[in-house]
């Protein structure tokens, strides 16, 4: 038996409508029932390309009965009240990330999910990079020993199109970019959480009215710092991670180059491949036979715990302190 799946917003920026339905159609488990768009041109395109049922409203896809599961691929600024009307209508629901836009609009969502009985999940499907797998694997080895600091950037230059660019949808590289990279050092410095942030943002370089740049440290409350550096107006980029510990350094200055240097000298570490599938396939489990979620959203709550605090410290120039009830 199969979960249906109502896939919203198959919008064309980085075709990841496409890429969510095509998922869908890879996982044993979970089935394509649905599609919604607000655009009609793109419900014509996903009829065409995925030949599933196409619906003229959100209403609709969320009262078809064969649907169980609802992905939203939509604009930031969305996902609360789309997710909230999905678990009140019986379904189950996972979000893109950013999960939201602010913690107060994630406790609302796990409250009607939960008051619904139904499960809600985000798609933080970095944490199946290549890149990321790579650094899980040297730190649980123990290669580098006791880490006291990690440095984790995406930064270049590139015009953020779309809604991307738009501060009221949840634009900014914070939502963008930066709900990855706090959510990888989340799981990373585990069980430790977030303590303390501090942010700096700048905006310019595009002619777009949100922060282009912004450089988060958060401290942990085991006393290891990370510092998050996003931006989208830098012609040239940090390294992707810098990690330091007690016995080796790990140094990865893009997405497929990885060494870890120590007193004995320093060697290459093969990259791991992108696991993007395991996350659906995960979820397919878990809906289908109770296995543990991977991706839960008092995780995604706690990013968005740190995304609130670096907005807050960024405009105040103050360190903010976050609780993690």
């Amino acid at each position: 038996m199969s979960v249906g799946v109502g896939i919203v917003g198959y919008g064309a920026q980085f075709s990841m409508g496409k890429h969510h339905s095509d998922s869908v159609k890879a996982t044993e488990g979970l089935e394509l029932a649905g599609i919604y768009d607000i655009e009609p041109e793109r419900r014509t395109a996903a009829r065409e390309e995925q030949g599933v049922a196409v619906f003229d409203s959100y209403e609709g896809l969320v009262a078809e009965l064969s649907i169980g599961l609802v992905v939203l691929v939509t604009p930031h600024d969305t996902h609360a009240p789309l997710s909230i009307q999905a678990s009140r209508a019986g379904k189950h629901v996972m979000t893109e990330k950013a999960m939201c836009l602010n913690t107060k609009e994630a406790d609302s969502m796990i409250a009607a999910a939960k008051e619904a009985g139904k499960t809600l999940t985000v798609y933080q499907n970095r944490r199946w990079d290549g890149d990321f797998l790579t650094v899980k694997m040297v730190l649980e080895s123990g290669a580098v020993g006791r880490v006291f600091q990690v440095e984790s950037s995406v930064n270049g230059w590139w015009y953020p199109a779309g809604w991307r660019g738009i501060r009221a949808c949840g634009g900014g590289m914070l939502y963008d970019w930066g709900a990855h990279l706090v959510d990888q050092i989340v799981q990373l410095i585990l069980p430790a959480m977030p303590k303390i942030v501090f942010a700096v943002s700048h905006a310019g370089a595009h002619d777009v009215d949100i922060e282009t740049q912004s450089t988060v440290t958060v401290l942990f409350d085991n006393g290891v710092s990370a510092e998050i550096d996003v931006g989208c107006m830098s012609h040239i980029a940090r390294p992707r991670w810098l990690i330091r510990g007690d016995k080796a350094a790990f140094h990865m200055p893009d997405w497929k180059h990885a060494t870890l240097k120590d007193q004995g000298g320093e060697v290459q570490i093969g990259v791991e491949e992108d696991r993007w599938a395991d996350l659906y396939k995960n979820l397919s489990r878990h809906l289908n036979y109770g296995e543990e979620l991977a991706v839960k959203p008092e995780q995604s709550r706690t990013v968005m715990a740190v995304i609130d605090a670096a907005f807050a410290s960024a405009e105040t120039g103050k360190s903010v302190a976050i609780g993690n009830d």
